[in-house]
């Protein structure tokens, strides 16, 4: 049971991943260089300096980007991004939340419902003013609108790190400066849901939340690392572990874990010296879900309409055999009856010629339903390039921004790419030596960009990979329509001899007793292919498939729904991300 669920349920996500993961590589506004800083040190953290702010900035939105909302539907929209400050283990110290309020018509007046604190105009003069109706009302003069605050609201989701030393739970402060076998685990809680009706039952659906986890490990200090959930990149000097997790879906579909487990956390574990860690990062975004157009699961409905049409056919054409071996058997054993036999016979082979032309049926409906779900991958997977180009991009802008401000700081180095970046800043370290913290800081935040942009093409190719398995559904699917379709044609073929042989009884005693060895292997055959063959495909496709496809809608509508952390105004349009960084250890 659990691998007849679990194929198509795995294809299902590869879909769903692929048709929202741009969402994740689009660019948000994040707080600027000043505020950021200040921020980052009122509430305890570490304190960004000037350096790092601004490779943070290359990541914010430029005016000529434009909206992918707003010049789609040319309505007002609001690209949300949240910066969850957090100590060692999780505890929240204080969220920003930088907003851009798009303007696509160039309105004079930009009106916004949000919940935040201490709001500041972040990349202009525009200032606005509180209405009666306690919305604030931008005096935009056509610009869009930068902006960020405070908020103490509860986040959708939590994050919490837990330690442990050689099997013995510890805090950060006690695991800083030892040696020994750690585990770092980020467990993931998904506060955020709605109750939708399912089937005729009231259902508690989460917003669904790619939690996408990033650490960077020094190889001084670390050694022997695994990570579950996730993959480990070495460069020599760092290694990379970025881990996925998706906390709530289990629950919305349902799923026994057993039979298919969904990473609800995230777990490194590795030997260390001296321990010491960076800041560690976590990206949450539902966009992975907000592009899934629900109106294609009717496709698995069709399919599953097709799978239980063939097994219908598959029956029939099991039970005509059985009944022609039976007419036979009878033919021969009562030559007194023969003519009784040789219509029971016949009748047997009617009901196995109708049951070859409904099973060809089933095997043509089953042939254009994965020709369509190959199709459709075909489709998704085309996108990959875009989505790697757009992660390549944003990588390349920080890249860009970093080079302006080592220039500016009067180093002379070769310019930093994607390809040797870590070479070229480990060697201004190295040459700087306790002068360099500022370019030690930008070479950690350009690490944990690359292990965000190395997992990404990792799980493209993954796609890619479910791209050819469904091929190879399709191509199987060919196949069975051929043989279905020869089997159809043979059926009518026999049903024609058998009234030829009901013509001719008298000589056809020997005959008809090689016809009953041929039909008892004949039935047992289909009996074979219908237990081994047939029934195994329609337990996989079939299944739970139906609950399945009804879950899943419910929990695209319910992440469309979720647009905005702060609020949004009447007829805006929104989406949000958050992004949670922890202090560093040692």
């Amino acid at each position: 049971m659990k691998r007849n669920i679990k194929k198509p349920l795995c294809i299902t996500l590869c879909t769903l991943l692929l048709a929202g993961s741009i969402g994740i590589a689009a660019h948000a506004a994040v707080p600027n260089e000043k505020n950021f800083g200040t921020a980052a040190a009122s509430n305890g953290t570490a304190g960004l300096n000037s350096l790092n702010s601004d490779m943070l900035a290359a990541t914010a939105p430029s005016a000529s980007t434009g909206s992918p909302l707003s010049d789609a539907y040319e309505q007002n929209s609001k690209t949300e991004t949240v910066y969850v400050f957090a100590s060692a283990s999780g505890e929240v110290h204080k969220i920003i939340v930088s907003d851009w309020i798009h303007n696509p018509l160039g309105s004079d007046t930009l009106t916004d419902s949000s919940t935040l604190g201490s709001v500041e105009n972040v990349k202009g003069d525009e200032t606005y003013t509180v209405n009666e109706a306690g919305l604030r009302v931008w005096d935009a003069k056509g610009n869009d609108i930068y902006c960020q605050g405070t908020t103490d609201s509860e986040l959708p989701v939590s994050v919490s790190v837990s330690f442990s030393l050689d099997g013995v739970p510890v805090s950060a402060e006690e695991l800083a400066g030892k040696s020994g076998r750690v585990k770092i685990r980020f467990d993931y809680i998904n506060k955020c849901s709605e109750t939708v009706e399912i089937d005729g039952k009231k259902e508690d659906i989460h917003v669904p939340f790619a939690m996408l986890t990033g650490v960077l490990l020094d190889g001084d200090v670390f050694s022997n690392v695994e990570v579950s959930n996730g993959k480990l990149v070495n460069d020599g000097d760092r290694i990379i572990a970025a881990g996925l997790a998706f906390p709530g879906l289990q629950e919305n579909l349902g799923i026994d874990s057993e039979k298919l487990e969904i990473p609800n956390y995230v777990e490194i574990t590795a030997d260390a010296k001296n321990f010491k860690l960076t800041n560690t990062v976590t990206i949450a975004a539902n966009e992975l879900f907000n592009n899934i157009d629900s109106s294609k699961f009717d496709d698995i409905d069709s399919l599953k309409s097709s799978m239980t049409e063939l097994s219908d056919s598959m029956t029939a054409l099991t039970d005509g055999s059985s009944a022609l071996y039976d007419g036979l058997c009878t033919l021969l054993e009562k030559s007194d009856e023969l003519a009784a036999g040789i219509d029971a016979l016949a009748e047997g082979a009617a009901q196995l010629k109708a049951g070859a032309q409904s099973a060809a049926q089933g095997a043509e409906s089953l042939c254009g339903g994965a020709d369509a779900l190959a199709a459709g991958l075909a489709q998704i997977d085309s996108g990959s390039a875009s989505l790697n180009n757009g992660a390549e991009q944003i990588f390349n802008s920080m890249l860009a921004n970093a080079n302006a401000q080592l220039a500016a700081a009067g180093l002379d180095i070769p310019a930093l790419t994607i390809e040797n970046y870590a070479q070229v800043l480990n060697a201004v370290i190295a040459q700087l030596g306790g002068n360099a913290p500022a370019i030690e800081q930008l070479k950690a935040q350009l690490d944990s960009y690359n292990a965000f942009y190395t997992g990404l093409q990792s799980y493209t190719a993954g796609v890619g990979s479910a791209k050819q398995g469904a091929d190879n559904l399709a191509a199987g699917a060919a196949q069975l329509r051929d043989g279905t379709g020869a089997l159809s044609t043979g059926a009518g073929s026999l049903y024609d001899g058998i009234l030829e042989l009901k013509n001719g009884i008298p000589a056809l005693s020997d005959g008809v007793s090689q016809l009953r060895d041929g039909a008892m292997q004949l039935n047992d055959g289909l009996n074979e292919l219908n237990e081994k063959g047939i029934q195994k495909l329609i337990d996989a496709v079939n299944g739970d498939v139906s609950s399945l496809a009804a879950r899943l809608r419910a929990t695209a509508d319910v992440s469309k729904e979720y647009k905005s952390f702060s609020g949004l105004a009447e007829g805006t349009d929104g989406s949000v991300k958050f992004i949670y960084r922890t202090e560093s250890i040692g």
